[in-house]
Parts: structure tokens; sequence; C-alpha cells
């Protein structure tokens, strides 16, 4: 069944194996005081993620658990999360990690500047402590996928990360119709779409941990996957341009 906003605003969590932090993440979001629902989505956890989110929902009825058969990639778990978002009814869209590397605490600074911006993301680049307990191998990868961002897909954001609030009451939403990426490659394949639709993106600069919690996110598989879509997708922006963008309808056809 659909589930309808109680709130206004949407904190979306894919989970995998989150059992030890989604209490935690759960407890700090609602401790910053903003009027907002909490939609979990667990990708099958072999851990007892989904039965800790189900209880939630059970007790409260601004947590929603969602669960996926099987881990289908992070993008799909995303593009899945902002599809319920559109049919909940909600103006705003947060997305996190659950891992608690993203903090609860830095949302209502992004819900702020989501006021003149329809997409704001979470940048680890302004603040020289964010990346200081990282090893130089994890360095050199963040900054060349910077780099590669900026050369192929033209512009300059920290495409790569999870901390970002959409305003689904300013974008269309068939713009998400248009992003194929089921993995990693959804974060800035999404951004560079956002962008060229015209989409004002704005930046917060975050501190991310050196340590994320358990196992490294992005293999070195994922890697060399994401910078030939990178690459691809670069080639696309300049020779097949009308697949990212939406037919310029008329305004009132937008959502």
């Amino acid at each position: 069944g659909s589930v309808m906003a109680k709130n206004d605003i949407l904190v979306f969590l894919p989970t995998y194996n989150e059992a030890g932090h989604v209490e935690e993440m759960r407890r700090r979001i609602q401790a910053i005081g903003a009027p907002v629902d909490i939609m979990f989505l667990d990708d099958n956890s072999t851990d007892g993620t989904g039965e800790v989110i189900d209880m939630f929902a059970a007790e409260d009825k601004t947590v929603l658990a969602v669960h996926r058969p099987g881990k289908e990639g992070i993008g799909g778990a995303h593009l899945e999360g902002i599809r319920r978002a559109y049919e909940g009814g909600y103006k705003i869209l947060v997305t996190m990690d659950s891992d608690l590397v993203h903090k609860p605490e830095d949302i209502p600074a992004f819900l702020a500047a989501s006021e003149n911006a329809d997409v704001v993301i979470g940048t680890r680049f302004e603040m020289k402590s964010s990346l200081d307990e990282w090893n130089l191998f994890r360095k050199v990868l963040t900054h060349l996928g910077h780099m590669l961002t900026r050369l192929l897909l033209r512009h300059n954001y920290d495409a790569t990360g999870a901390f970002r609030v959409y305003r689904l009451d300013r974008i269309d939403r068939r713009v998400f119709g248009l992003i194929q990426a089921r993995d990693y490659e959804f974060f800035f394949t999404s951004l560079t779409i956002l962008h060229l639709n015209g989409y004002p993106i704005t930046e917060i600069a975050i501190e991310l941990p050196g340590r994320v919690y358990g196992h490294s996110k992005m293999e070195l598989r994922h890697m060399a996957k994401s910078v030939l879509l990178m690459v691809t997708l670069g080639l696309k922006r300049v020779f097949a341009r009308h697949r990212l963008l939406l037919a310029s309808s008329d305004p009132a056809a937008k959502k």
C-alpha cells in the first residue's frame, strides 16, 4: 500500500547489515526536531536490520520500513526511495548513508540551503580536516574521481556522495526516469542529469570520518566500472545530449 506523507520532508536511508547503526541514526534524526518522516529501505540484510526497522515502523507512524528482496545496487535503492517519496507526496527528500558517517546534525543546514537550490549535496572537498584520516590510496581515488567529474561531466561538484537534498516540489519527476544507473554511478549520473536539465545545485561542506564502519564501500571493481561509466556519460553529454534531457514541456506539465 502506498503511504501518504505525514510530514513534508522525508529522510531516506538505504540499509544493508546496519543493525548496529539504525537505532542511533533514527534517534539523532528525530533529535534535530525537524518535522520529518524517515524511510529505511533494507536490501534483505542478514544481520536482522529488517526486523529492527519493522519494529520502528510498528511503534512510530513517522517511520517507514521498506524491504527489497536482495542487494540490487545502491543506485537502484536511491531511485526506489525517490519514486516512493514522489508517490507519498513529499515536498523535500533527504538521502543519507545509514552507517553514521553522515551526521544527522547537518540536516538543518542542508534544508536551509534547499530554500535557494533544487539540489543540495554534501561536499568533502571544502574542509581540509575531512580527508585527514584517509590513507593515500583513498585520497588519490577520491581526487581522481573529482578530476574526472570536472573533465568529463563538466561540473565541479563532489558528485559521488549520498548525502543530499532534492526539492521534489520543484524537480520534474520524469528527470529521474532518465537515470539508468543502478550502482555507485547513480550519484554522479543523477547529478549530471539534474545539472544538464538546469536545476540549481548547491553544496554544503561536510566532514567525513576516515574510518568507514565495517567494509570499504568503494571496491576497485566498482571504481573501474564507475570510471568507464563516467567516460560513457561524458560522451553521451557531447554526442547524445538529448537522451539526458527532458523534452522541454510547458511548465504546467512539470510536477
